[in-house]
């Protein structure tokens, strides 16, 4: 070889490393920005106004996660309950709002915040989190979808069911693995809107349903005021009904006006925390103990209710790519090289769909073996291992290292320590729960009638 076949040779080496740190770069940063593509609903970046984004941030939060806090609410009693809700809320608010002045000093996103502030290590805890929280969300969501559908069948076909309802979980990965295949998720922008119509529907009959249960019968049986033993699993699913976290920065991103966002996130969580109180105050005190893990699946059997349950039952399975991809993104990012282009090899292209389809068919797993009697704790535990540490701990780690007094770096350690704490204690009391199981009292598993 010649020096200046060797020159060229060592070139195009250079080029071809910094061509693929450029796009491992690219990669790792606008996994999040793509998912806010449907989020925003296609709005140019730094366009948006404030009422659309309290529009896009009440999407984000007013999801699937509120039918689980009528259940949760048996956990902590009444007033309990909603004491701890709008503490919760409070806290939640003003976490958020220290994110939100992270974010703006260093912009980005979640995880490009948490690499400029500590390191590349936090960037990788952070990911990790978000796979954690949103496989959890999917895993739980596969249960409620089971279960629905499970009660619809046994409903039109007189107690007739070919199987039980956990099995349909299998069935609807048929359509939900292709979904996650899509790698941009802005092509899915009319199932997000058709989910999302779904959720507000379903929300108003439960609203409807639990209304007339309370006139035409009173409050439901064995209602607690406080329930000493199992409130911390109630702050699990109150965390876990805050699942909007990681759609925060992508929407401050999408604002024209950034500086006008911190009111509208107040505004957000008003009217959030207002929302979850009502369902789960009103749905406790309709059914009782009775209350199901999903209060979804309390409605009586008629055409509106069934109508109800498989209209929120197809708004989770279309949900769920969409919660998913983060998981997806960071995954497969993780697994295969920048230079492995499924638009250019057959080849790399189906072992990325087969990457992604079994991160789907792990929330399957998980979801069958958790079935219908312990979704009310899975719910829960998921709050408190992938939703409080991004919710409470990383933004007061985030805001203390741009805090320039002491107060401040005070109050973000009170805040630091207040996750941890609450997240192994709530950790502490959900498995052992799992462990030492109290005594059930009235309905904790289906309400299937064929069981009766």
């Amino acid at each position: 070889m010649s020096p200046a076949q060797g020159k060229k040779s060592d070139t195009d080496e250079i080029k071809y490393e910094t061509q693929a740190h450029e796009e491992d770069i690219y990669a790792t940063s606008n996994y999040e920005k793509s998912l806010s593509e449907v989020q925003i609903e296609h709005a140019p970046e730094g366009t948006a106004s404030p009422k659309k984004a309290l529009f896009m941030l009440l999407k984000a939060f007013i999801g699937t996660g509120v039918i689980f806090l009528p259940g949760s609410f048996a956990k902590g009693g009444l007033v309990l309950s909603i004491v701890l809700m709008v503490v919760i809320g409070t806290i939640c608010l003003f976490s958020f709002q220290r994110l939100v002045k992270a974010q703006r000093s260093v912009g980005g996103s979640y995880g490009h915040v948490a690499e400029c502030l500590i390191n590349r290590w936090a960037r990788y805890i952070i990911h990790f989190f978000l796979c954690v929280s949103q496989m959890g969300f999917v895993a739980s969501y596969m249960v409620f979808i089971s279960e629905n559908v499970g009660l619809v069948v046994s409903t039109l076909t007189n107690c007739n069911a070919p199987f039980e309802s956990k099995y349909f979980i299998w069935i609807f990965l048929i359509i939900i693995v292709p979904i996650c295949w899509v790698r941009k998720i802005g092509r899915l922008s009319y199932l997000a809107i058709v989910a999302d119509v779904f959720i507000l529907f379903g929300l108003i009959c439960v609203l409807y349903f639990t209304s007339k249960q309370i006139h035409d019968h009173g409050a439901g049986p064995n209602l607690e005021m406080v329930n000493n033993n199992t409130f911390a699993l109630m702050i699990g699913t109150a965390v876990f009904s805050f699942e909007g976290i990681g759609m925060v920065v992508p929407i401050i991103e999408g604002m024209k006006d950034p500086s006008k966002f911190p009111r509208v996130l107040t505004i957000n969580m008003i009217i959030c925390t207002f929302v979850f109180t009502l369902i789960g105050a009103i749905g406790y005190v309709a059914y009782g103990d009775t209350i199901q893990a999903s209060v979804v699946s309390n409605l009586p059997r008629e055409p509106l209710s069934i109508t109800v349950q498989l209209c929120y039952a197809i708004a989770m399975i279309l949900t769920s790519p969409f919660m998913l991809y983060p998981a997806l993104t960071i995954i497969e990012k993780g697994i295969f090289k920048p230079h492995h282009r499924g638009k250019v090899s057959f080849r790399w292209k189906w072992l990325k769909n087969l990457c992604r389809s079994m991160v789907a068919i792990v929330c399957a797993a998980i979801s069958f073996g958790v079935g219908p009697d312990g979704l009310d704790k899975f719910v829960a535990l998921v709050g408190s291992v992938g939703a409080m540490p991004l919710c409470f701990v990383f933004p007061g780690v985030f805001h203390y290292k741009i805090a320039t007094t002491k107060v401040q770096k005070g109050i973000d350690g009170v805040l630091i320590i207040f996750g941890l704490a609450m997240m192994v204690y709530t950790i502490y009391v959900n498995v052992n729960s799992w462990v030492h199981p109290p005594p059930v009292i009235g309905a904790t598993g289906s309400t299937d009638t064929c069981a009766l």
